[in-house]
């Protein structure tokens, strides 16, 4: 009787074990809550500072080295500071919905990125160099002003998702990039009739 009992004891003990370790990491929404959770010992690997009125990224981030996942969404910033390079395990990297007039050139550093999503800037183009991101799975760039696009895209072999919806481009536009890139799903508006200079 005591064995079993023992038994189903270890037996609880070691599935509330592993149905922890399966637990997602906490996701933070503010610096202050991650500091002091640092403080405790804790790990910060997520990290979700949406709708925080923030001009310029927060240089407290840096020191989340940590940081799996960064989220920076519906806020007002302009731009992405060099040091975001320092954040070398990111899988995920989220500026949608500010005001970022180009690509951020520091996360092409970030080579265990995954998912990029830049959605509703006022980004330009893509850079030549975005097959660094040999990793990416997944790049959202809706709601920009991108209409050209370098054939570097087709050296990222694990990029499954490209997101240009409503972005402005032509039917030869569309027509080219999905000759680029045949296996990837491709999120696009309708063609526009519209005449660009050149």
């Amino acid at each position: 009787m005591k064995r079993s009992v023992l038994l189903g004891m270890v037996v609880w003990l070691f599935s509330n074990v592993i149905s922890f370790a399966q637990m997602p990491a906490p996701i933070y929404e503010s610096i202050e809550d991650a500091q002091k959770a640092s403080e405790n010992g804790l790990q910060i690997t997520r990290l979700d500072l949406t709708k925080q009125k923030f001009k310029k990224v927060p240089e407290g981030i840096k020191e989340f080295k940590d940081l799996v996942e960064l989220r920076l969404d519906k806020n007002r910033i302009d731009a992405i500071p060099a040091w975001i390079s320092e954040l070398s395990k990111l899988e995920l990297f989220s500026a949608e919905r500010n005001n970022l007039e180009e690509f951020p050139l520091a996360i092409l550093t970030l080579e265990k990125l995954r998912y990029v999503y830049l959605g509703d800037n006022l980004i330009p183009d893509i850079p030549i160099d975005i097959d660094h991101l040999g990793n990416l799975e997944w790049l959202g760039l809706w709601s920009n002003l991108i209409r050209s696009f370098p054939a570097s895209l087709s050296n990222i072999q694990h990029l499954q998702t490209l997101d240009l919806l409503h972005n402005d481009m032509t039917y030869l536009e569309q027509t080219w990039l999905r000759e680029l890139l045949p296996d990837v799903a491709l999120e696009l508006s309708e063609p526009c009739n519209c005449l660009f200079d050149e």
